[in-house]
């Protein structure tokens, strides 16, 4: 054999051994990557799925951090509850998160061990915390304290809390309220705080828009005819006063309380009202306690209210900017009605004074939701709120029961608590 034809075939047998070689080792299983094995345990493993869930959390992985973080939770290991509700939170909001975790618990898919169900406000999962949790107990309190001030009861408001940072936070308003110079001298009281649930009240959290909440919810607690008035903490929008109800957000201050609080005394806002809010409002047959619309109005005032403010300046506002009309309040200086964080003026806290004296011409939420049930058809609640309303010597609810067939007076509009975006600049932090 010549040796061009030796060489020839000593290069194919070289290459059918490699070919050779390579199908063998193709044959052979490829181990995982330690992260593939990872996953792979973690379709089963609790503890794989929690360090699974904490390497996407370390990698800003959100959503895939909480897929695992539930899933771990699922297999059993209660670590990763905490994290998996606070990814949850941030991802799908309070709520949301509330109604999921009750959906899941009454499922049996989770376990509740370890669980705050307060600070989601699902109090009738766990019914021991409604009068006996953590809060109650380092204040030293067995019951949730209500207010009563030595000059006693004209108005009594009813606190309602739909979690646990509301909950310590209203407490911290009623202390704060007690040791304001000017809210503590007013005969105003604070009914114990009622913990409604917040997946019952279902209250929105848009912070966009003003905080809603499913009133009707709140029926039961006012079936009695000792408060007037609601003031419920929860959400995360903007605060308001809608017909016997204040809400607030769940981090509310005193100021921005004290301002809604005037509302239920038909103070006005002094900052530009919505055009719609001010169709209502700005028409000169209305007389408010701070504002006038139209310098005209000034003899309709004083008749109405019996008083002039020393010294007496009459201020444009912009109350009524998207109407035919200008308003006025009657003092120089800008104050809580303008930028909830101002003073109250000592003229504004007078008339609020004079107003207690008749309770009972301010619109209590009875006659509000009764409002709303006759508006749903529901007649047993309209006849008993109506009823709980003339209890309290509301004129319109004595007229429409001895009148049965009246549909109630529709209630004023909301009035709004907008951003202080004109505030001055050591105000808007």
């Amino acid at each position: 054999m010549s040796s061009s034809k030796l060489n020839r075939c000593l290069s194919k047998s070289q290459l059918a051994g490699f070919f050779a070689l390579g199908l063998l080792l193709g044959c052979q299983p490829q181990q995982p990557s330690p992260e593939q094995a990872l996953m792979d345990a973690a379709h089963q493993d609790a503890e794989a799925a929690y360090r699974l869930a904490q390497r996407r959390l370390a990698r800003q992985e959100l959503d895939a951090a909480l897929h695992w973080f539930e899933h771990a939770w699922v297999l059993g290991q209660n670590a990763a509850a905490t994290p998996a509700l606070m990814l949850r939170q941030r991802q799908s909001g309070k709520l949301a998160t509330a109604q999921w975790l009750e959906q899941q618990l009454q499922m049996q898919q989770l376990s509740e061990q370890g669980l705050e169900l307060a600070e989601l406000g699902l109090w009738h999962l766990q019914p021991q915390q409604s009068m006996d949790w953590p809060f109650w107990q380092q204040q030293g309190l067995t019951d949730q304290p209500g207010w009563q001030p030595e000059l006693g009861c004209q108005l009594t408001i009813q606190p309602v809390a739909v979690n646990a940072a509301a909950a310590e936070q209203w407490l911290s308003l009623q202390q704060a309220w007690q040791q304001d110079t000017q809210l503590a001298q007013l005969p105003v009281c604070f009914s114990a705080l009622q913990l409604v649930s917040s997946t019952e009240l279902a209250c929105s959290e848009s912070s966009d828009s003003r905080i809603a909440c499913d009133y009707q919810q709140l029926v039961p607690y006012i079936r009695d005819h000792r408060a007037q008035q609601l003031v419920i903490l929860a959400g995360r929008g903007k605060a308001s006063y809608n017909n016997g109800i204040i809400q607030l957000p769940e981090r509310a201050e005193l100021s921005l309380l004290r301002h809604e609080f005037l509302h239920i005394f038909r103070f006005m806002d002094e900052y530009a009202l919505p055009p719609a809010a001010a169709a209502e409002v700005c028409q000169p047959e209305q007389i408010y306690p701070n504002i006038l619309i139209g310098k005209e109005q000034l003899p309709a005032y004083q008749q109405h209210w019996g008083r002039l403010p020393e010294p007496l300046v009459l201020t444009p506002v912009a109350t009524c900017l998207h109407s035919p009309y200008q308003a006025y309040r009657l003092i120089a200086e800008s104050n809580s009605m303008e930028f909830y964080q101002l003073d109250l003026p000592d003229y504004y806290l007078q008339l609020v004074q004079q107003q207690l004296k008749q309770p009972e011409l301010l619109m209590p939420v009875q006659y509000y939701l009764a409002y709303k049930a006759r508006v749903h058809g529901w007649k047993a609640d309209w006849w008993r709120l109506m009823q709980l309303a003339e209890l309290l010597g509301y004129p319109d609810a004595s007229r429409l029961l001895s009148q049965r067939g009246l549909t109630p007076i529709t209630p004023a509009p909301v009035t709004d608590h907008r951003p202080d975006l004109t505030a001055p600049a050591a105000l808007s932090d």
